[in-house]
């Protein structure tokens, strides 16, 4: 009740360049000054900026527009276009994202990895005028994941996992890393386009932390009940597609 939208200020300067044989480069560097952020009444690290970051079921009932952040950094394009049957897409970033709550201490926030990286490229080899035989690829690294440390007493009764309030985002989960390949047939028919194709997801089986989970164990009370929960692993997924073409009026 009561409450206004959360607000923002942005400055931003790029530099963008264009080069023969289809390669381009751009650059920007930014600033983000965000303001009027929902946060506790009550002293605390809680801000409305982290919200999405995880998987938590409680939420504060009583909230104030005084939170505040900043995020700031420098991004990186080159690309080049689909030419001579090939293309090739890298974005960097160099980022710094703080927030304060309402206990007016700074500190990152959820998202802040402080790097991201992600490299796109295909190459296409005809085998004749209608078949076309496609090699492509998916490269990202990034920072890890802010998080905290468990508060076990509040955790064990929530039954969920609940991290202490003054050492929020302290801790950072290991890098990210993943690679996926993915191999096509295509023909070109008269009247339609079939394309046969096999996605190779995160080929090397990585295993990314993806968040803590409480899982005490009812036989072994004394074990350590949190648990890292590892996003998806190797995925293969075969597919078929056919696109019908539209005949001329």
């Amino acid at each position: 009740k009561g409450m206004d939208f959360s607000k923002a200020a942005h400055i931003a300067m790029g530099y963008e360049k264009a080069f023969k044989k289809g390669f381009q480069i751009r650059t920007e560097v930014y600033y983000q000054h965000l303001y009027n952020i929902p946060v506790t009444v009550q002293a605390s690290s809680f801000s409305m900026i982290n919200q999405g970051s995880g998987f938590a079921r409680f939420f504060p009932d009583s909230l104030k527009n005084t939170g505040t952040g900043t995020n700031y950094g420098l991004e990186l394009t080159i690309q080049k276009y689909f030419d001579k049957s090939f293309y090739v897409l890298f974005t960097a970033s160099l980022y710094d994202s703080k927030y304060a709550g309402s206990d007016n201490i700074e500190r990152n926030t959820s998202y802040n990895g402080a790097y991201t990286a992600n490299m796109l490229f295909g190459k296409e080899f005809a085998i004749n005028a209608k078949q076309v035989i496609g090699i492509g690829g998916k490269i990202t690294v990034a920072g890890g994941k802010r998080y905290g440390y468990v508060d076990l007493d509040r955790t064990a009764a929530a039954n969920e996992i609940i991290f202490k309030d003054s050492l929020f985002n302290e801790r950072q989960f290991n890098d990210y890393f993943r690679a996926d390949l993915k191999v096509s047939w295509k023909l070109n028919a008269d009247k339609a386009t079939h394309e046969i194709g096999l996605d190779l997801v995160n080929i090397f089986n990585t295993k990314n932390l993806l968040t803590l989970a409480y899982a005490p164990n009812l036989a072994n009370p004394s074990a350590e009940p949190i648990a890292e929960k590892s996003q998806l692993g190797f995925l293969p997924i075969f597919y078929y597609r056919i696109s019908f073409k539209m005949g001329k009026r």
